[in-house]
């Protein structure tokens, strides 16, 4: 499988390629893909840690909760299962458990709502998820 710098690379590459031809928005989504990828099931952590990490001041806290957050889902769903790396169900599940603590809040009598572009930024994350299992699959398939 490819290397977590190859996925970061290429994620880079496409969300910078992105500006000039698609909505700001949903190059913001697949820039999301460096920290919502489907290697979030990894037991032992992923790259998106490691940028975390470089954010100033509270990199490491922030790296350290959002590892914790992702626990349950790590420990639940298998590596590389056709569950986490399905095309749209994968994303569609990781940004559904990443609302869950908004949907506790809403049922909590708070009113919550999906920010306006919503849709364009999860076309982004789809699209980084899409770029990531073709990587994940032309790596394996090359190995053969």
């Amino acid at each position: 499988m490819p290397s977590g710098k190859v996925h970061t690379i290429t994620t880079l590459g496409l969300a910078v390629g992105s500006i000039p031809i698609a909505d700001p928005v949903v190059s913001v989504g697949i820039l999301s893909g460096l920290i919502l990828s489907p290697d979030l099931d990894v037991d032992d952590g992923f790259i998106g840690l490691s940028h975390l990490r470089r954010v100033p001041v509270v990199g490491t806290a922030l790296s350290w909760l959002w590892r914790a957050f992702w626990w349950p889902y790590s420990k639940t769903v298998p590596h590389r299962s056709a569950i986490s790396h399905a095309p749209i169900v994968g994303t569609v599940l990781r940004v559904g458990y990443l609302t869950l603590p908004l949907l506790a809040i809403n049922f909590m009598g708070v009113p919550m709502a999906l920010p306006t572009g919503f849709g364009r930024w999860f076309v982004g994350l789809c699209i980084a998820d899409g770029l990531h299992i073709i990587l994940d699959w032309t790596v394996k398939h090359e190995k053969r």
